[in-house]
């Protein structure tokens, strides 16, 4: 790759057109098109005006980017969210020029402090999902695995994170929620942090563990695929045994109920009423009247105080620093913090023995 196709590469992942490089660089539109076509050299003092238009160092320009590299060989990705978004294929390259940057900084440090994790596929031989039952044994099985049993999963980011799973969190248009994809044998999930929506924050997580972890048929229909993922992040949130203990022997539920569920097992009201429709709890007709219903309950609905937020990264720069792994400047780079930054966060604030 030359430097003409890596300013073009590193401008698609910031989403910028050429128009908008050139007026932050203080070039013209053409001259943006003649660097990227390799028409026009490149000077020292143009790119360093490039490097801070693109917010990289002039270092991450000349050095290429191998998405197929030892490090990077991205398989089973598939974005899943239907995108109000106008351009997907620039969308796609900005992300995925996001995400290796990420994973390289994150695969550098845990090599670096001597701290890196394997993840351990508990499902790696099971059956290829066909029906829903299978779904609710599968979350049944790893929630025993994992030592929840029927308790609540507190801050589950932070658990799956140091299963080994990566997550990264992006800033991006509210109507992409997220994917996942593996690199290597690395799980990789992606949220939208744009979502302050806690419960349906660890609902997407937990959607996009199931299509790392459950194998499917791969004739299924996508919307039968997409179904089972849904009921996996309901049986792991809420187990079935739970929600029939909240209920009873009644055919009725109140508002005040649900919202006693949602605020401790960290799901939505209406992926409660989901859930009751996937237990047979619900007929369908039940569902759409509960549902209408629920529309008009929405501006009642109670806070998740849980905390679901990537932490992984950050702890591990901050022992690495602790115990002289690196120094500050490479703290700097991995993170992309600058030192003064650094110095005024949690990162260098010890409290000594």
């Amino acid at each position: 790759m030359n430097i003409g196709e890596r300013i073009k590469e590193l401008r698609l992942q910031k989403g910028f057109s050429q128009e908008d490089l050139a007026v932050r660089a203080n070039f013209s539109k053409s001259y943006i098109q003649k660097f990227e076509e390799g028409q026009r050299e490149i000077k020292s003092s143009q790119l360093l005006q490039l490097s801070t238009a693109l917010e990289v160092s002039i270092s991450e320009i000349i050095a290429p980017t191998n998405y197929d590299s030892n490090e990077f060989v991205l398989r089973n990705i598939e974005f899943r969210e239907e995108f109000k978004i106008n351009n997907v294929d620039l969308f796609g390259k900005k992300i995925l020029g996001d995400l290796y940057k990420k994973y390289s900084s994150y695969s550098k440090l845990e090599k670096m402090i001597n701290h890196v994790l394997v993840f351990q596929n508990p499902l790696k031989n099971i059956d290829v999902i066909s029906n829903k039952k299978q779904v609710e044994d599968i979350a049944l099985f790893l929630r025993k695995k994992w030592k929840f049993e029927n308790t609540p999963i507190y801050d589950l980011i932070g658990f799956l994170e140091d299963l080994g799973i990566k997550i990264f969190e992006v800033n991006e248009d509210e109507s992409f929620a997220g994917f996942s994809c593996w690199v290597k044998n690395t799980p990789i999930i992606v949220i939208n942090i744009t979502n302050t929506d806690i419960p349906r924050r660890r609902f997407t997580v937990l959607h996009e563990l199931a299509h790392l972890l459950l194998p499917f048929n791969k004739n299924e229909k996508p919307e039968i695929i997409e179904r089972f993922c849904d009921q996996f992040a309901g049986a792991m949130l809420l187990p079935s045994e739970i929600l029939k203990t909240y209920i009873g022997t009644t055919n009725s539920i109140t508002l005040e109920e649900l919202k006693r569920i949602k605020s401790k097992f960290g799901i939505s009201i209406f992926a409660i009423l989901v859930r009751m429709l996937n237990l047979d709890i619900l007929t369908w007709e039940k569902y759409n009247i509960w549902k209408e219903q629920y529309y008009s309950w929405r501006d009642k609905e109670c806070e998740f105080s849980g905390r679901e937020s990537v932490s992984r990264f950050n702890y591990l720069i901050a022992k690495g620093l602790r115990e002289n792994s690196f120094s500050k400047s490479v703290a700097s780079e991995l993170s992309g913090m600058p030192i003064s930054k650094l110095n005024n966060n949690s990162f260098t604030k010890e409290f000594l023995f």
